[in-house]
């Protein structure tokens, strides 16, 4: 498994599970749309979402975070999707963020989470924000490139890490 096989899948999907710690101690998790800062950038991750949900507050008191993200499969969907998992850090910035809103521009359900929020903005929202999520330099994937049939005899066959390049 390559760096540039895991960021041109991270790249291609835009849906993840965001794992969190609340206030007790205890983990929480939320689906969420995700953007990729651009080619030729540093790797970064934003979410777009609004400052008084769980997840925000969490993050707002430990910014230690963990995602997971799934791979669905075209054929076989009856088997369970690959995925990339990733811990990083995440911050809480401005919902008019330029990178972040960059990143959301170039897919089509970002373009639609932006006006969206816009729309929110508009008629008096004022808790839009984006996170900005910085991975730790280490993804790990669960049968992502690999073939199902080697995984019959030996499920760890389809365990990789991948370190990410710092700049």
């Amino acid at each position: 498994m390559t760096y540039e096989k895991v960021l041109a899948e991270l790249r291609r999907h835009h849906f993840m599970t965001l794992a969190t710690t609340g206030s007790d101690g205890r983990p929480h998790s939320a689906g969420v749309s995700y953007a990729v800062s651009p080619i030729g950038t540093e790797v970064v991750l934003y979410v777009m979402t609004r400052t008084h949900l769980p997840k925000t507050q969490d993050i707002a008191r430990e910014s230690s975070v963990a995602m997971v993200v799934p791979i669905h499969r075209r054929l076989l969907q009856f088997l369970p999707p690959a995925t990339m998992q990733l811990r990083g850090k995440a911050q809480i910035l401005d919902g008019r963020e330029a990178d972040g809103t960059d990143a959301f521009e170039h897919f089509w359900l970002g373009r639609r989470i932006l006006a969206a929020y816009r729309a929110s903005a508009a008629q008096g929202e004022s808790r839009i924000c984006f996170l900005r999520i910085t991975p730790e330099p280490i993804i790990r994937t669960y049968m992502l490139g690999t073939p199902i049939w080697e995984l019959g005899g030996r499920m760890e066959s389809g365990a990789a890490n991948v370190i990410i390049p710092r700049r």
